[in-house]
């Protein structure tokens, strides 16, 4: 099991005397807290290799380097670390090759707001042999671009490029601070050879603790007693969420609310945000949205897609209310669901403040009403979960397994291990496998937040690297775990020593693709000949022989009374080091 690598914040202005940028670039890393370099290295990076090999050597400080052979994992890693810990670490890839290959990864940042750190060299600029890392290979010329940056302009917070040695410390200040302030995402910094194999005599490196991330705090006092004011007189009010159990502050804000108004709740599980079997929990969004057809007052939390207007409507005369670190999806170009009150806001500080209003504005006839509204949630949310328990219960023996039975057995799994993380990249079979697996704790369930494919082994790596002692599961579909570079990723897990548990959800096609297929042509040819072009997988690849290429555990799962027997061998060998994937083959969608 990975040792968990901890660096404090040097404190205080500091600086360097007599040295090369490169070694300047990773002490301002260390200056805030950065644990691990996730890298790709390519002819520009190695200035920085050798500062963290000096570094070594002498017996100073550094931060732990994560080697990954493909970049879509460095980054997921580097999210999936952020997510459990909240500490923003490093990327660092090769120039303009390097950075493309980071790919949807970085949309996933930016919609799962992650805040990271992306370094890329950049081509050198002088041919001059007499100055340090002047351009000695064909190379240099190919991968000078126009607009290396343009590249992720339009996901990142912030773009830069280290244009005077000296500055370089005050540079990746610069850069933490944006990528953590409200709401927070990733930064891109380009480092090119010259300035930082240049050596200087003096560097400054400042103290992280007088440029922090701004925070917005619980917002506007004034709407969130409107908002207290709406839901103290709904009769039928609904919670829609998705991220609000981001923080501990956020899970345990929305159960106090929830509980003192009795308030339905819907969730995604972007996050784990309300305990899955709780009274009060009403189900999940895109199919499950118990309540919103309904309501009067809907309040939607950390939100980015509430719900699907042209599937489920809201109702012409409910009153909306949102809150947000971003209520009006500036980074979105076309958002155009209704808000009636929308309030910028960290739900984590907003949710207690709202609860607190709410409590001096109840009186003794709300109080009965809302205990009446308690009572039939409670009934209703009791008969629902016991209906999908017998519904997936009763497909025990079916061939080929079914996901409801696969997500019986995990919720089996995860009562006997509660110290179980999810990353769930499990796409089409997610609603499914959550009307399962109860997730009841905080910090317990995570997805990327975006849509690119691929995102899941990585960030489970991170997931292990940010909690050690957590058992980390990674439920991921068979095209997600093909888009992950699962050679790359279960290498890097092996050599980070994060042994990660990872359960493919495996219907051998892209169901993502066939679904609106079917349901744009339900008579077309597609569904008449039962050819569907470019979306079957079939036959798959064996995914239990890959995992073995790379001295993992791996298993092939078919029939359905052998899931839970696999995951305990499965478990027993993450337990002694070395990760495990188990191949689940499920019936076709």
């Amino acid at each position: 099991m990975a040792e968990r690598v901890e660096v404090a914040p040097a404190p205080g202005t500091r600086e360097l005397h007599h040295v090369e940028i490169a070694e300047a670039y990773v002490e301002a890393l260390l200056a805030h807290g950065v644990s691990y370099l996730f890298l790709n290295p390519g002819t520009d990076t190695f200035p920085i290799q050798e500062a963290i090999a000096k570094r070594r050597a002498l017996g100073q400080p550094a931060p732990q380097v994560v080697l990954c052979p493909f970049e879509v994992p460095a980054l997921a890693a580097a999210h999936g670390y952020y997510a459990v810990s909240g500490r923003p670490q490093a990327v660092l890839v090769h120039v303009d090759v390097g950075t493309q290959n980071l790919g949807a990864m970085v949309h996933n940042a930016q919609r799962g707001r992650a805040a990271v750190l992306l370094s890329a060299g950049r081509a050198p600029y002088t041919t001059d042999p007499s100055v340090r890392g002047t351009r000695d290979g064909y190379i240099h010329w190919l991968q000078e671009q126009l607009d290396q940056h343009g590249i992720v302009r339009n996901y990142v917070k912030w773009d830069y490029e280290l244009r005077r040695p000296d500055q370089v410390a005050e540079v990746v200040t610069r850069a933490y601070q944006i990528a953590e302030s409200d709401p927070p995402g990733p930064v891109y910094l380009t480092l090119p050879r010259e300035v930082i194999m240049e050596r200087v005599e003096r560097v400054r490196i400042p103290d992280p603790r007088r440029f922090p991330p701004a925070r917005l705090g619980a917002g506007d006092p004034d709407l969130l007693r409107q908002a207290a004011e709406l839901l103290v007189r709904a009769e039928r009010p609904l919670v829609l969420t998705a991220a609000s159990g981001r923080s501990r502050a956020g899970w345990d804000g929305l159960l106090e609310l929830a509980e003192l108004l009795a308030l339905p709740v819907v969730e995604w599980r972007t996050r784990a945000n309300f305990p899955a079997d709780h009274p009060l929990h009403q189900g999940y969004n895109y199919g499950l949205e118990h309540g919103l057809a309904e309501a009067d007052v809907v309040l939607i939390l950390d939100h980015d897609v509430p719900y699907i207007p042209t599937r489920t409507p809201l109702p012409a005369d409910a009153t909306v209310i949102q809150i947000d670190l971003d209520p009006v999806k500036e980074r979105i170009p076309l958002w155009s669901f209704p808000v009636d009150l929308p309030i910028r806001a960290d739900t984590g500080a907003a949710l207690p403040a709202l609860a607190a209003a709410a409590r001096d504005l109840l009186t003794k006839a709300d109080r009965r009403r809302i205990e009446e509204r308690r009572q039939r949630l409670a009934a209703a949310s009791a008969a629902r979960r016991a209906e999908w328990r017998q519904r997936a219960a009763a497909q025990a023996t079916t061939r080929p397994i079914t996901v409801e039975w696969l997500g019986y057995c995990l919720e089996e799994f995860r009562r006997e291990n509660p110290e179980l993380l999810v990353i769930d990249e499990a796409i089409t079979s997610q609603v499914p496998l959550f009307c399962q697996i109860q997730s009841t704790t905080y910090g317990s369930w995570y997805q990327s937040g975006g849509s690119g494919l691929g995102w899941g082994l990585g960030a489970a790596i991170g997931a292990k690297l940010a909690a050690p002692d957590r058992t980390v599961l990674g439920l991921i579909g068979d095209g997600s775990f093909l888009f992950g570079v699962p050679e790359a990723s279960l290498w890097i897990a092996r050599q980070a020593k994060a042994p990660i548990l990872v359960v493919i959800v495996n219907n051998a096609c892209y169901n993502a693709t066939k679904r609106p297929l079917v349901a744009a042509y339900p008579e077309g040819y597609s569904v008449k000949t039962g050819e569907f072009v470019g979306i079957e997988l079939a036959p798959t690849p064996r995914f239990d022989l890959l995992a073995q290429s790379v001295d993992a555990y791996g298993e092939r799962v078919e029939e359905p009374d052998q899931i839970l027997p696999a995951l305990r061998r499965a478990l027993a060998h993450v337990r002694d080091g070395q990760s495990a994937v188990l191949d689940v083959i499920l019936a076709r969608p």
